[in-house]
């Protein structure tokens, strides 16, 4: 798991598979579990970083930003300003 007082590192978190992300949630400060899932998109495999909880869609796009990974969550997808799914192809 990923600790919330260390930057989060985007190759440690495709290697481990999951990370302990500290969000806003309901007004309160808290650890979420995110994982990651790989979805198909032409000859390769895009990974999001996926949440079964609702979070502010703000707290997501901040979080996509700062980790340069797409964010898939109830509310949709979530990706930094100026990125599209293929660009995230083979990681």
């Amino acid at each position: 798991m990923e600790a919330a007082e260390h930057k989060l590192d985007r190759a440690k978190i495709l290697r481990d598979g999951q990370a302990e992300i500290l969000v806003t949630h309901s007004g309160m400060r808290q650890r979420m579990l995110f994982t990651v899932v790989r979805e198909k998109l032409g000859s390769g495999q895009v990974p999001y970083l996926k949440i079964d909880r609702w979070v502010d869609a703000s707290q997501l796009l901040n979080l996509a930003v700062e980790l340069d990974l797409p964010i898939l969550a109830p509310q949709g997808k979530f990706f930094a300003p100026k990125r599209k799914a293929g660009d995230y192809l083979g990681l």
